[in-house]
């Protein structure tokens, strides 16, 4: 557990306030950097025009955990320092590194209702699915949304992204509202009281459905960059089909005498991977988080998109050589 805080008050924000001279006056935080104080609403404003020069949201300090109810052992976490101001996109560039995603598949961010009750048994989800196709891929408005609020991708689907949007349809409601990541900032999210108390959960592939849960732990300085401060974990395996797959193919690497459907897994984790590793998950190294200064270099602004396009060529020569690779197994 962090216990990052913001620092100690500024008192007095405006040099020329008469309260100075009272010891004990009654104080009140500037809303936005949450540092610098004023008397009275009349004094902040007669301050405003010096103070918002140096006025800067402070960080947020947030805990991503994947799938915190399925991969326990180990978990997967990584605790960022986020600027307030950081749109929701730069926020979803900056988790593909941390994570080590291959940023080829969508994503949103979404205020998870908790009235919504998810199909169970396999009744439940074939009817689901019926629904779904007779109303053109979507939720009717007389169902309950999953979803009280979602922050969408604004990336067009292209060759070798975003194939996943297909099952998006599933995540959109009548009654949920949206906006598009690149034009909402973290602050309006976090800072909404209306979200008080909410789940949110960061959803990365629509077909493997990767759930990061945020968990707001404290503030710090603010700062231009995000920047990863822990975790644990090595990184998931790319379309390795969702949590169910990536045990299986830990399974695979912990077994003494690998099935040659186990040595497949392994062979196309190393080799074939939309992230792949060439080193597995052999040893304890399916536990480690490695390279951080390495992951932060990457996420600077003025580096990551050079990161993430260069990724996204390498995919495309591995989707490349993976159809060639079936193609001569036939």
């Amino acid at each position: 557990m962090y216990s990052y805080t913001v620092p100690s008050i500024q008192r007095y924000g405006n040099p020329f306030c008469p309260q100075q001279a009272d010891p004990a006056p009654t104080l009140k935080r500037c809303t936005r950097c949450r540092k610098t104080a004023y008397c009275s609403q009349g004094c902040q404003s007669a301050s405003w025009a010096r103070h918002k020069i140096i006025c800067k949201r402070p960080n947020y300090i947030i805990k991503f955990h994947l799938h915190p109810e399925q991969i326990t052992k180990p978990p997967v976490i990584r605790t960022l320092s986020c600027p307030a101001d950081a749109d929701f996109y730069q926020l979803h560039a900056s988790l593909q590194i941390a994570f080590g995603w291959a940023a080829i598949h969508s994503f949103d961010f979404a205020v998870v209702n908790p009235s919504y009750s998810p199909p169970t048994d396999m009744m439940q989800i074939i009817q689901h699915h019926r629904m779904l196709a007779m109303n053109g891929g979507k939720n009717p408005a007389s169902t309950t949304p999953e979803y009280l609020f979602r922050i969408t991708d604004p990336v067009a689907r292209t060759q070798f992204t975003g194939i996943d949007r297909m099952h998006e349809g599933g995540r959109r409601h009548p009654q949920t509202q949206e906006k598009k990541a690149d034009e909402y900032k973290l602050y309006q999210l976090l800072d909404n009281i209306k979200w008080e108390g909410k789940k949110i959960v960061y959803t990365y592939d629509f077909g493997d459905n990767w759930e990061h849960f945020l968990t707001v732990e404290g503030r710090s300085d603010a700062t231009g960059e995000s920047e990863v401060l822990s975790g644990t974990g090595h990184y998931v395996a790319e379309d390795v089909g969702s949590f169910t797959g990536w045990e299986e193919l830990k399974a695979a690497y912990r077994a003494r005498s690998p099935t040659s459907e186990q040595k497949e897994r392994r062979s196309w984790f190393e080799k074939m991977a939309a992230n792949c590793d060439p080193r597995g998950l052999t040893g304890n190294r399916v536990s480690l988080f490695e390279n951080r200064d390495e992951i932060n270099w990457n996420m600077r602004s003025d580096h990551i998109e050079d990161y993430l396009e260069k990724h996204r060529l390498q995919h495309a020569g591995r989707s490349s050589a993976r159809l060639n690779w079936l193609t001569g197994r036939r």
